[in-house]
């Protein structure tokens, strides 16, 4: 990361993207202690803005981090406790409720930067035929990316700058789901993001970032 850190040229930057690690004999708090270790050998690289991410589907387990308000306001706070003013952006999965949505936002909207979804959401990976399309043990499940995944990193987009309205919050929004094209990247800002990422839609056209570029000039 520092290497990367290091070639990144003008109008770039890199952002350190990391997630403790669960420690069954130390509880919540061994938790909390090592995402803030975490961040802490993160920032050591040089990466001027930092992302916890808190909803990573492959942990074997239902219970995303990032459902757990209580939890993440500890993760929050005990990060920026260690970084400073280091810029502090969480990773959140889909909120299926606004309740529920809401209430992360007020516990944390105040301690962070940015907040940035979705991430994959988990499902069934089945062939036509109803096989399992993952070979391996523990593998029928897997999170889901790129196209199938847009309408749900959209929708929490706009509840995002909806609720970050309504509390006169002033964290950064920011997009990630399906990006794949101009087109897609364009929606999202006027969703409400305040920037867009891109995996899966990168991965497979590594001149994304710069037909959008050169899309916006148009």
């Amino acid at each position: 990361m520092k290497l990367a850190v290091q070639a990144a040229g003008k109008g770039q930057v890199v952002i350190g993207s990391f997630q403790g690690t669960r420690n069954n004999s130390g509880g919540g708090q061994a938790f909390v202690k090592d995402y803030a270790l975490a961040a802490c050998l993160v920032k050591e690289t040089g990466a001027k803005i930092l992302e916890a991410n808190l909803s990573c589907p492959n942990e074997c387990s239902t219970n995303l981090v990032c459902f757990d308000v209580s939890q993440v306001q500890k993760i929050a706070k005990a990060i920026k406790e260690e970084i400073g003013d280091t810029p502090l952006i969480l990773k959140c999965a889909y909120f299926e409720s606004d309740e529920h949505l809401l209430r992360l936002i007020k516990a944390v909207g105040s301690l962070v930067q940015g907040i940035a979804t979705i991430n994959t959401i988990p499902a069934k990976i089945i062939m036509a035929q109803g096989q399992q399309a993952l070979p391996g043990l523990g593998r029928l499940t897997s999170g889901i990316c790129g196209a199938g995944i847009k309408w749900a990193g959209l929708d929490m987009v706009k509840r995002l700058y909806q609720f970050r309205t309504k509390l006169s919050q002033h964290f950064a929004i920011i997009g990630v789901g399906g990006v794949a094209s101009t087109q897609d990247y364009r929606e999202y800002l006027q969703a409400g993001a305040d920037a867009v990422m891109s995996a899966t839609g990168a991965m497979w056209n590594p001149k994304l970032a710069q037909e959008i570029l050169e899309g916006g000039k148009k």
